[in-house]
């Protein structure tokens, strides 16, 4: 039986929300105690929103339980109440005997305690409708009135009665809830799902690998010539451009712009020296002074530490300004009215979040117009024109290849057929771009750096050794197989290695979906245990549901059990 959960496992949920209930109730009719369905699921979808943790309780979950929860979110009438505390001993209780209280749960003891505890809370709460949400207010009025809440019919001449004044409410309140339920209300210019989700914890290359990525960066090699070849100064026009001699010198010392060196009149047809140009100003290793381009003295010493070299330079591409694909890109506004360089973290964070894993560029093309489409609160994408969406996807192929040349990030093309109708989804177009990016190891590293630095809060290896492993599983099982399983190591490396094999052990007894099973194990080979022990629970597969939690005949149904719940 699963009892951990994330955001997303509503389907999961759903289905062992109503096993558990039906085991519950089953389990209380035995010892002669009467759990109400309804409000033991309604307990459950309580710990599924605060945390996802249906094993986890301490007092203060029961407190906000009895005192806020059930009086917010479930339609009670007078005669309900006392079967809202009778229901929370009965999960607590059913949770203690089968041994599946988390080790960070408070005593059984304890949590029947609180619920006697916060009982009078609850009635306190109930007695005041102002303490309802909005949903819940209306649903008691009906229960008062006898109105079948599936009938809309009925509903409509209930609500028609309330507002000529037949029916009388506490309209008082009502206005209480209203207010407060407006400025609890999410903002709608809120970020995208996609940037708003937590980060994952990534594995960080080591300093040999860091270093070899670096020596090994094409565009590192090309400004640390570059910067050599200033040397004591190069003369520029009062634009800070090269002189065109220069231009071409350089190009053809570092073997640069092979198609528009010969025939180019100015600094600025040389495409490739005047990104490097504007690359070595951005990061400081170059700048102008009295109309001659002068290295920084000061970062001299970052031409021979190559990993520091790098970084800067990493740190200089959201800069580098209107040089990605001739266009003003950053000064002007672009297709959706943010410039690449406002995108440009956008990306980044997408790429993190895969965890080195290969993201459509289209998502980013899509998410940048969701975040533009929510700051001005209506579609503006439509406004762009054809010439618009071109310029932009050029400059932003620009920027991809430039950190692909630093060695920051990996391009390929989907080849797979089959992925054409998400990508055109995504795109919303009928020729979505075809590429594919994912962070490298250095990558990785940089922008963590950038993260770190910005005060966002990257997760680490290790962050999750004091949970319980049943949590660690679910968790971990959606990131990389390596980096899951260096979670996992890293948790078994935290206690004993008997302590870890029991608590894996007992969680086994009871896991159902295979994946989670699957880490469970591995967990369980680092804790020491023999081989062949490992082999034996890695081929053990559940088939389905164990005999023993076979409903029992006359068991309430879903639908009779969610009859007194409002939906979430």
């Amino acid at each position: 039986m699963r009892l951990v959960f994330g955001p997303d496992d509503l389907e999961a949920y759903a289905a062992v929300r109503d096993r558990l209930r039906l085991h519950i109730v089953a389990w209380a009719r035995r010892r002669g105690m009467h759990a109400e369905p309804s409000l033991v699921a309604a307990a459950l979808d309580h710990k599924h929103g605060v945390d996802g943790r249906l094993g986890h309780w301490t007092r203060a979950h029961v407190a906000d339980a009895l005192a806020i929860w059930f009086p917010r979110t479930v339609a009670l009438l007078e005669d309900d109440r006392e079967a809202v505390p009778l229901a929370l001993h009965a999960l607590i209780g059913f949770l203690a005997d089968q041994d599946w209280l988390d080790p960070r749960s408070d005593a059984p003891g304890e949590l029947h305690s609180q619920i006697t505890d916060s009982t009078p809370a609850l009635h306190d709460a109930l007695d005041d409708e102002r303490n309802h949400d909005l949903g819940t207010f209306w649903a008691v009025q009906m229960l008062r009135h006898g109105v079948p809440t599936a009938d809309p019919a009925a509903v409509a001449r209930f609500l028609t009665k309330v507002h000529t004044g037949e029916l009388q409410v506490d309209r008082a309140a009502l206005a209480e809830i209203t207010r407060r339920q407006r400025t609890e209300e999410p903002d709608v210019a809120a970020e995208p799902p996609e940037l708003s989700a937590e980060l994952p914890p990534v594995l960080l290359p080591g300093a040999a690998r860091m270093l070899a990525a670096a020596d090994s960066s094409i565009a590192l090699a090309r400004l640390r010539a570059f910067t050599r070849w200033v040397r004591a100064g190069r003369a520029v026009t009062r634009e800070g451009r090269l002189l065109l001699g220069d231009a071409k010198a350089v190009a053809d010392a570092l073997d640069l712009d092979h198609f528009s060196r010969d025939r180019a009149r100015t600094s600025d047809e040389l495409p490739e020296i005047t990104l490097l140009l504007a690359w070595a100003r951005q990061a400081r290793l170059v700048r102008v002074v009295h109309g001659r381009l002068l290295q920084v003295r000061s970062s001299a010493p970052l031409l021979s530490r190559p990993i520091e070299l790098w970084k800067r330079a990493f740190e200089a591409i959201g800069g580098i300004g209107e040089h990605f694909g001739g266009s003003n890109v950053f000064g002007a506004p672009s297709l959706f009215g943010m410039s690449l360089g406002d995108a440009f973290p956008i990306l980044l964070r997408l790429l993190y979040a895969a965890g080195g894993d290969p993201i459509p560029v289209e998502l980013f093309h899509r998410v940048v117009r969701d975040t533009v489409n929510r700051r001005m609160g209506c579609v503006v994408d439509d406004l762009a024109g054809d010439a618009e969406h071109r310029l932009w996807r050029r400059d932003v192929t620009a920027l991809l290849d430039a950190l692909e040349l630093l060695g920051a990030v990996h391009l390929e093309e989907s080849l797979d057929g089959d992925n054409h109708e998400q990508l055109t989804a995504l795109a919303g177009r009928d020729d979505p771009d075809p590429t594919l990016v994912s962070l490298t190891p250095i990558g990785l590293w940089g922008v963590r750096e950038l993260l770190t630095e910005q005060g966002v809060h990257v997760p680490e290896i290790g962050e999750l050794v004091d949970e319980e492993i049943e949590y660690v599983c679910v968790r971990v099982s959606r990131l990389r197989r390596e980096v899951a399983e260096a979670e996992l190591t890293a948790w078994v490396q935290a206690r004993r290695p008997r302590a870890a094999a029991q608590e894996i052990l007992r969680y086994l007894q009871r896991a159902e979906d295979v994946g989670h099973r699957e880490l469970a194990v591995f967990a369980l080979s680092r804790a020491g245990t023999p081989a062949r022990e490992v082999a034996r629970y890695r081929r053990d597969r559940p088939s389905g549901v164990p005999a023993h939690w076979t409903p029992s005949p006359g068991t309430p149904t879903r639908l009779e059990c969610d009859a007194r719940t409002r939906p979430a």
